[in-house]
């Protein structure tokens, strides 16, 4: 996942233990709707925490 969001310009994220449970129904929305939308929205929310991390050590 980390190797596909860098190859894609994106920081590479860790996706949190108390998330897990978001992530494995991301994966099984996905497997059975074929629907990206909760994989999305979680990614979009750690790249979005991520790049904040690097916008405030650039400020520093």
């Amino acid at each position: 996942m980390n190797f596909e969001l860098m190859k894609a310009g994106y920081p590479p994220v860790n996706v949190k233990f108390t998330d897990r449970i978001a992530y494995y129904n991301a994966f099984d929305e996905y497997y059975v709707k074929r629907n990206l939308s909760a994989m999305e929205n979680l990614f979009i929310g750690y790249i979005n925490a991520r790049l904040d991390i690097y916008l405030d050590m650039l400020q520093d």
